[in-house]
């Protein structure tokens, strides 16, 4: 067994594509396929299940594949310690759900790059559960979510404090709800704009809404947008109000665009986390990344 045939199944798993792996390790694609071939003949097991389209991992492939990762990371801590040129680009893998992604990340990364010049990201966004699967996936090595899940192979750090906010038109009727007695009780009436399913945003404002004994099946929900930017622009323009994070509604509600209710004595908040497998190996500059952005922020309770 050679570390290029770990090397070549690793990123056949990874991007479940004989095809893909090839181009990514500037090889052919037989190539590739010999080197799986051999494993599976000195293992003796299938690893891997072809179709004309897809490329499924079987039980033993998933194994191989944790042991692989931990084989090859301990070559890359090797190459760190004895101050040799590493073989691997000096790249952290991320993906971030939508709030972390688009609000928190371009401040964590432009601080952390200030540090280590040479280090460029692979970022991928989706909601919280993509996140989540595609760290089970092994697609991704570090993700940034808004909600915890109960699975016992992740790791989960809390690193931020979101405060979530309730935005509306800036239109004179909006002007008077808020001035009323039972502010939330009427902004509640008006037609409402959702997350969709899988967003932190969406668990968060539902957890609220039960706390207050509001049933979500009562709201009149008009629109489920899974994009921030859309939901801001929808309530600018009258579509009706929605449940968001401050952060996200800042610039549109400093510029004018919309009116932001803040609940006296009824905050809603929810902590932002940082979520890994929990047998991952990380390198030295995965390690510095985990440990600079849950101490960035000191706003958070530990």
């Amino acid at each position: 067994m050679e570390l290029r045939q770990l090397e070549a199944f690793v990123k056949v798993v990874e991007l479940q594509s004989f095809s893909k792996a090839a181009k990514s390790l500037f090889l052919t694609q037989p190539t590739i396929s010999s080197h799986i071939v051999s494993l599976e003949k000195e293992l003796n097991v299938r690893l891997v299940e072809r179709t004309t389209k897809t490329v499924k991992t079987t039980s033993a492939g998933e194994k191989l594949y944790e042991y692989a990762k931990e084989i090859l990371e301990i070559k890359e801590d090797l190459y760190q310690e004895f101050g040799a040129k590493s073989q691997a680009d000096e790249a952290i893998v991320i993906a971030g759900s939508t709030i972390p992604s688009q609000y928190i990340l371009p401040e964590l990364i432009s601080a952390f790059k200030k540090q280590n010049k040479k280090i460029y990201f692979s970022i991928n966004h989706g909601d919280s559960q993509y996140v989540i699967d595609e760290i089970l996936k092994h697609k991704v090595d570090i993700g940034f979510v808004g909600v915890k899940d109960e699975n016992s192979k992740l790791n989960f750090i809390p690193f931020y404090e979101d405060k979530l906010v309730i935005i509306t038109p800036n239109e004179n009727h909006y002007k008077v709800l808020l001035e009323k007695a039972n502010t939330l009780e009427n902004l509640l009436k008006e037609p409402i704009i959702l997350r969709e399913n899988g967003s932190g945003t969406l668990k968060s404002a539902e957890r609220f809404l039960e706390s207050k004994k509001i049933e979500g099946s009562k709201l009149n929900v008009v629109a489920r947008i899974n994009d921030q930017e859309i939901i801001k622009r929808s309530v600018s323009k009258g579509m009706g109000i929605s449940i968001m994070s401050k952060k996200s509604a800042q610039d549109f509600a400093e510029e004018g665009k919309i009116l932001m209710y803040e609940p006296i004595g009824e905050a809603i908040y929810r902590r932002l986390y940082i979520v890994f497998e929990k047998r991952k190996r990380f390198s030295r500059l995965e390690k510095s990344f985990i440990e600079f952005c849950s101490s960035f922020y000191n706003n958070i309770e530990k």
